[in-house]
Protein backbone atom coordinates (compact mmCIF):
# COMPACT_ATOMS: atom_id res chain seq x y z
CA UNK A 1 0.00 0.00 0.00
CA UNK A 2 1.88 3.28 -1.47
CA UNK A 3 1.26 6.55 -2.74
CA UNK A 4 3.33 6.96 -5.78
CA UNK A 5 4.27 10.32 -8.12
CA UNK A 6 0.82 9.42 -9.95
CA UNK A 7 -1.17 9.46 -6.74
CA UNK A 8 0.87 11.98 -5.03
CA UNK A 9 -0.31 14.28 -7.85
CA UNK A 10 -3.95 13.47 -8.27
CA UNK A 11 -4.16 13.73 -4.17
CA UNK A 12 -2.51 17.85 -4.17
CA UNK A 13 -4.78 18.33 -6.93
CA UNK A 14 -7.60 17.60 -4.61
CA UNK A 15 -6.51 19.31 -2.10
CA UNK A 16 -5.89 22.59 -4.12
CA UNK A 17 -9.56 22.26 -5.29
CA UNK A 18 -11.30 22.26 -1.63
CA UNK A 19 -11.53 18.89 -0.75
CA UNK A 20 -10.89 18.87 3.13
CA UNK A 21 -8.59 16.10 4.17
CA UNK A 22 -9.03 16.78 7.84
CA UNK A 23 -9.80 13.72 9.35
CA UNK A 24 -8.25 10.96 6.86
CA UNK A 25 -8.07 6.99 7.35
CA UNK A 26 -6.18 4.90 4.78
CA UNK A 27 -7.03 1.28 3.98
CA UNK A 28 -3.60 0.06 5.36
CA UNK A 29 -0.55 2.10 6.25
CA UNK A 30 0.25 3.84 3.12
CA UNK A 31 4.33 4.47 2.35
CA UNK A 32 5.08 7.42 0.26
CA UNK A 33 7.25 6.42 -2.27
CA UNK A 34 8.51 9.66 -4.50
CA UNK A 35 12.14 10.88 -3.66
CA UNK A 36 13.13 14.28 -2.74
CA UNK A 37 13.62 15.95 -5.64
CA UNK A 38 10.41 14.73 -7.60
CA UNK A 39 8.50 15.54 -4.15
CA UNK A 40 10.15 19.15 -4.84
CA UNK A 41 9.02 19.83 -7.97
CA UNK A 42 5.86 18.62 -7.38
CA UNK A 43 4.84 21.06 -4.43
CA UNK A 44 6.03 23.92 -6.01
CA UNK A 45 3.97 23.63 -9.56
CA UNK A 46 0.78 23.78 -6.98
CA UNK A 47 2.54 26.73 -4.89
CA UNK A 48 3.73 24.81 -1.72
CA UNK A 49 6.71 25.97 0.01
CA UNK A 50 8.62 22.75 -0.03
CA UNK A 51 10.59 24.16 3.06
CA UNK A 52 7.38 24.57 5.10
CA UNK A 53 6.99 20.49 5.15
CA UNK A 54 10.56 19.31 6.42
CA UNK A 55 8.66 16.14 7.93
CA UNK A 56 8.12 15.17 3.78
CA UNK A 57 11.99 14.32 3.17
CA UNK A 58 13.09 13.01 6.39
CA UNK A 59 13.93 9.52 6.16
CA UNK A 60 15.45 6.89 3.19
CA UNK A 61 13.05 7.04 -0.02
CA UNK A 62 10.93 4.19 -0.29
CA UNK A 63 10.81 3.47 3.62
CA UNK A 64 8.75 6.09 4.20
CA UNK A 65 5.03 6.50 5.39
CA UNK A 66 2.16 8.69 4.15
CA UNK A 67 1.63 10.67 7.65
CA UNK A 68 3.77 13.49 6.87
CA UNK A 69 2.23 14.01 3.45
CA UNK A 70 -0.95 13.65 4.71
CA UNK A 71 -1.05 16.63 7.04
CA UNK A 72 0.90 18.89 4.20
CA UNK A 73 -3.06 17.94 2.21
CA UNK A 74 -4.32 19.17 5.58
CA UNK A 75 -5.11 16.18 7.67
CA UNK A 76 -5.44 16.93 11.30
CA UNK A 77 -6.23 13.21 12.33
CA UNK A 78 -4.66 10.30 10.73
CA UNK A 79 -5.85 6.85 11.15
CA UNK A 80 -4.88 3.59 9.54
CA UNK A 81 -6.64 0.49 9.17
CA UNK A 82 -5.27 -2.91 8.67
CA UNK A 83 -5.67 -6.66 8.94
CA UNK A 84 -2.46 -6.43 10.84
CA UNK A 85 -0.47 -4.91 13.07
CA UNK A 86 2.64 -5.52 11.17
CA UNK A 87 3.35 -2.09 9.92
CA UNK A 88 1.90 0.00 12.99
CA UNK A 89 -1.97 0.49 11.61
CA UNK A 90 -4.01 2.11 14.30
CA UNK A 91 -6.84 0.15 14.32
CA UNK A 92 -6.36 -3.90 13.56
CA UNK A 93 -9.64 -4.93 11.56
CA UNK A 94 -10.25 -7.30 8.53
CA UNK A 95 -11.71 -5.63 6.32
CA UNK A 96 -13.49 -8.65 5.30
CA UNK A 97 -16.07 -7.99 8.25
CA UNK A 98 -17.80 -5.01 8.60
CA UNK A 99 -16.40 -1.73 11.04
CA UNK A 100 -17.04 -0.50 14.01
CA UNK A 101 -20.27 1.56 14.11
CA UNK A 102 -18.21 3.95 16.06
CA UNK A 103 -16.16 4.84 12.67
CA UNK A 104 -18.54 5.57 10.49
CA UNK A 105 -19.04 8.76 9.13
CA UNK A 106 -16.12 9.77 11.01
CA UNK A 107 -14.21 10.61 7.80
CA UNK A 108 -13.76 13.29 5.41
CA UNK A 109 -11.29 11.03 3.08
CA UNK A 110 -11.23 7.58 2.96
CA UNK A 111 -8.11 6.53 1.02
CA UNK A 112 -7.17 3.20 -0.50
CA UNK A 113 -3.75 2.84 -2.61
CA UNK A 114 -3.48 -0.86 -3.22
CA UNK A 115 -5.76 -2.83 -0.60
CA UNK A 116 -9.12 -3.65 -2.07
CA UNK A 117 -7.94 -6.21 -4.57
CA UNK A 118 -6.37 -7.99 -1.79
CA UNK A 119 -9.64 -8.40 0.18
CA UNK A 120 -11.32 -11.47 -0.66
CA UNK A 121 -15.05 -10.08 0.15
CA UNK A 122 -14.97 -7.12 -2.01
CA UNK A 123 -18.50 -6.00 -1.29
CA UNK A 124 -18.08 -5.88 2.86
CA UNK A 125 -14.72 -4.23 1.99
CA UNK A 126 -16.26 -1.13 -0.53
CA UNK A 127 -19.49 -1.08 1.84
CA UNK A 128 -16.57 -0.37 5.04
CA UNK A 129 -15.36 2.24 2.93
CA UNK A 130 -18.85 3.93 1.84
CA UNK A 131 -19.85 3.68 5.39
CA UNK A 132 -16.41 5.21 7.22
CA UNK A 133 -16.95 8.95 5.02
CA UNK A 134 -19.18 11.38 6.28
CA UNK A 135 -21.32 13.39 4.09
CA UNK A 136 -19.64 15.70 2.14
CA UNK A 137 -16.39 13.54 1.83
CA UNK A 138 -14.58 11.78 -0.41
CA UNK A 139 -13.71 8.12 -0.92
CA UNK A 140 -10.66 7.86 -3.10
CA UNK A 141 -8.96 4.97 -4.26
CA UNK A 142 -6.14 3.61 -6.56
CA UNK A 143 -6.54 0.36 -7.41
CA UNK A 144 -5.93 -2.45 -10.42
CA UNK A 145 -6.56 -2.80 -13.55
CA UNK A 146 -5.26 -4.27 -16.94
CA UNK A 147 -2.34 -6.25 -16.27
CA UNK A 148 -2.09 -7.10 -12.94
CA UNK A 149 -3.04 -10.58 -13.24
CA UNK A 150 -2.18 -12.92 -10.41
CA UNK A 151 -1.27 -9.47 -8.54
CA UNK A 152 -4.10 -9.73 -5.74
CA UNK A 153 -7.78 -11.53 -5.93
CA UNK A 154 -8.98 -8.67 -8.46
CA UNK A 155 -8.58 -6.63 -11.37
CA UNK A 156 -11.54 -4.16 -11.40
CA UNK A 157 -13.56 -2.66 -14.46
CA UNK A 158 -14.15 1.04 -14.36
CA UNK A 159 -17.89 0.47 -14.56
CA UNK A 160 -17.93 -1.81 -11.36
CA UNK A 161 -17.09 2.29 -9.25
CA UNK A 162 -19.43 4.08 -11.86
CA UNK A 163 -22.20 1.35 -11.00
CA UNK A 164 -21.15 1.66 -7.26
CA UNK A 165 -21.08 5.29 -6.52
CA UNK A 166 -24.33 6.28 -8.00
CA UNK A 167 -27.16 8.43 -6.84
CA UNK A 168 -28.81 5.20 -5.52
CA UNK A 169 -26.03 4.28 -2.89
CA UNK A 170 -26.01 8.69 -1.74
CA UNK A 171 -22.71 9.12 -4.18
CA UNK A 172 -21.25 10.69 -7.32
CA UNK A 173 -18.34 9.82 -9.13
CA UNK A 174 -16.14 13.00 -9.71
CA UNK A 175 -13.09 11.87 -10.95
CA UNK A 176 -12.30 8.17 -13.18
CA UNK A 177 -8.64 7.99 -14.38
CA UNK A 178 -7.00 5.36 -15.78
CA UNK A 179 -3.12 5.68 -15.42
CA UNK A 180 -1.37 3.76 -18.09
CA UNK A 181 2.06 2.76 -16.55
CA UNK A 182 4.45 2.76 -19.06
CA UNK A 183 7.26 5.04 -19.69
CA UNK A 184 5.54 8.05 -20.45
CA UNK A 185 2.83 7.47 -17.73
CA UNK A 186 -0.17 8.26 -19.35
CA UNK A 187 -3.20 9.17 -18.10
CA UNK A 188 -6.95 9.30 -19.46
CA UNK A 189 -10.47 9.95 -18.04
CA UNK A 190 -12.38 7.37 -18.23
CA UNK A 191 -16.25 7.57 -19.36
CA UNK A 192 -19.20 6.12 -17.70
CA UNK A 193 -20.60 3.41 -19.88
CA UNK A 194 -23.99 4.22 -18.75
CA UNK A 195 -23.21 7.80 -20.45
CA UNK A 196 -22.00 6.61 -23.61
CA UNK A 197 -24.01 3.81 -24.18
CA UNK A 198 -20.95 1.01 -24.31
CA UNK A 199 -18.76 -0.75 -23.02
CA UNK A 200 -15.04 0.52 -22.25
CA UNK A 201 -12.32 -2.26 -23.17
CA UNK A 202 -9.15 -2.10 -23.05
CA UNK A 203 -6.41 -4.62 -24.01
CA UNK A 204 -2.85 -2.80 -23.88
CA UNK A 205 0.55 -3.47 -23.10
CA UNK A 206 1.42 -2.02 -19.51
CA UNK A 207 -0.32 -1.91 -16.18
CA UNK A 208 -2.95 0.34 -15.66
CA UNK A 209 -4.02 1.43 -12.24
CA UNK A 210 -7.65 3.35 -12.01
CA UNK A 211 -7.90 6.47 -9.63
CA UNK A 212 -11.25 6.56 -8.25
CA UNK A 213 -12.47 9.79 -6.60
CA UNK A 214 -16.09 9.51 -4.88
CA UNK A 215 -18.20 11.86 -3.38
CA UNK A 216 -20.82 11.42 -0.39
CA UNK A 217 -23.66 13.12 -1.28
CA UNK A 218 -26.70 11.13 1.36
CA UNK A 219 -26.61 9.19 3.82
CA UNK A 220 -28.60 6.59 3.71
CA UNK A 221 -28.81 3.03 2.92
CA UNK A 222 -26.63 1.35 0.67
CA UNK A 223 -27.03 -1.41 -2.29
CA UNK A 224 -30.92 -2.35 -1.63
CA UNK A 225 -30.98 -1.42 -5.25
CA UNK A 226 -28.51 -4.25 -6.74
CA UNK A 227 -26.10 -2.85 -9.83
CA UNK A 228 -26.18 -4.51 -13.19
CA UNK A 229 -24.02 -3.86 -15.88
CA UNK A 230 -25.36 -0.97 -17.82
CA UNK A 231 -25.34 -2.10 -21.56
CA UNK A 232 -27.42 -4.85 -20.37
CA UNK A 233 -29.77 -2.95 -18.94
CA UNK A 234 -30.13 -0.79 -21.82
CA UNK A 235 -30.37 -4.43 -23.82
CA UNK A 236 -33.27 -5.46 -21.27
CA UNK A 237 -35.33 -2.15 -21.26
CA UNK A 238 -34.78 -1.65 -24.86
CA UNK A 239 -36.56 -4.91 -25.57
CA UNK A 240 -39.28 -3.86 -22.95
CA UNK A 241 -39.53 -0.56 -25.17
CA UNK A 242 -39.98 -2.96 -28.13
CA UNK A 243 -42.68 -5.29 -26.37
CA UNK A 244 -40.94 -7.70 -26.07
CA UNK A 245 -39.81 -8.36 -22.61
CA UNK A 246 -38.15 -12.01 -22.35
CA UNK A 247 -36.64 -12.02 -25.81
CA UNK A 248 -33.10 -12.14 -26.95
CA UNK A 249 -30.86 -9.93 -27.80
CA UNK A 250 -31.19 -10.51 -31.47
CA UNK A 251 -34.35 -10.58 -31.70
CA UNK A 252 -34.53 -6.42 -30.51
CA UNK A 253 -31.53 -5.34 -32.72
CA UNK A 254 -30.47 -6.53 -35.50
CA UNK A 255 -26.75 -7.56 -35.93
CA UNK A 256 -24.18 -5.62 -36.90
CA UNK A 257 -22.28 -5.95 -40.79
CA UNK A 258 -19.59 -7.41 -38.67
CA UNK A 259 -21.64 -9.77 -36.87
CA UNK A 260 -23.00 -11.41 -40.48
CA UNK A 261 -19.45 -11.77 -41.67
CA UNK A 262 -18.39 -13.55 -38.52
CA UNK A 263 -21.18 -16.06 -38.68
CA UNK A 264 -20.71 -16.33 -42.68
CA UNK A 265 -16.85 -17.36 -42.20
CA UNK A 266 -17.54 -19.69 -38.99
CA UNK A 267 -19.34 -21.77 -41.24
CA UNK A 268 -17.31 -21.48 -44.51
CA UNK A 269 -14.20 -21.04 -42.98
CA UNK A 270 -13.61 -21.39 -39.09
CA UNK A 271 -9.86 -20.37 -39.27
CA UNK A 272 -10.07 -16.93 -41.07
CA UNK A 273 -13.16 -16.35 -38.24
CA UNK A 274 -10.67 -16.91 -35.30
CA UNK A 275 -8.27 -14.85 -37.02
CA UNK A 276 -10.69 -12.05 -37.61
CA UNK A 277 -11.36 -12.88 -33.90
CA UNK A 278 -7.71 -12.51 -32.80
CA UNK A 279 -7.50 -9.24 -34.86
CA UNK A 280 -10.90 -7.77 -33.04
CA UNK A 281 -9.47 -7.96 -29.44
CA UNK A 282 -5.99 -6.52 -29.97
CA UNK A 283 -4.61 -3.15 -28.90
CA UNK A 284 -4.46 -2.90 -33.39
CA UNK A 285 -8.68 -2.19 -33.01
CA UNK A 286 -8.77 1.07 -31.77
CA UNK A 287 -12.47 -0.03 -30.00
CA UNK A 288 -9.82 -1.71 -27.64
CA UNK A 289 -7.19 0.59 -27.17
CA UNK A 290 -6.89 4.07 -25.37
CA UNK A 291 -7.21 5.71 -28.43
CA UNK A 292 -10.91 5.47 -28.01
CA UNK A 293 -12.03 8.59 -27.73
CA UNK A 294 -15.37 7.79 -26.39
CA UNK A 295 -14.20 5.55 -23.82
CA UNK A 296 -10.51 7.42 -22.68
CA UNK A 297 -10.05 11.01 -22.97
CA UNK A 298 -6.87 12.33 -22.42
CA UNK A 299 -5.86 14.39 -19.24
CA UNK A 300 -2.99 16.91 -18.97
CA UNK A 301 -1.36 16.14 -16.01
CA UNK A 302 -0.04 19.68 -15.47
CA UNK A 303 -3.25 21.48 -15.74
CA UNK A 304 -5.19 19.54 -12.99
Amino acid sequence: MAIDTEAARLLVAGMKSGIPFTNTITLGRQSYLPGNRESRQLLLEYGIDPARHPDLFTGQQGERYAEPFFRLLGARRIESLDASDFEGATTVHDLNQPVASELKGQFDVVYDGGTLEHVFNFLVAIRNCMDLVRVGGRVILHTTANNYFGHGFYQYSPELFFRIFTADNGFSVERLIAMEYGPRRRWYEVSDPASIKARTPLINAYPVLLFVQARKDAEGPLFEKVPQQSDYSNMWQGCAAQGKPGTAPHECAPASAGARIKRALIERAPASARMLEAFKFSDWNRAFSFRNRAAFKPVHKRRL
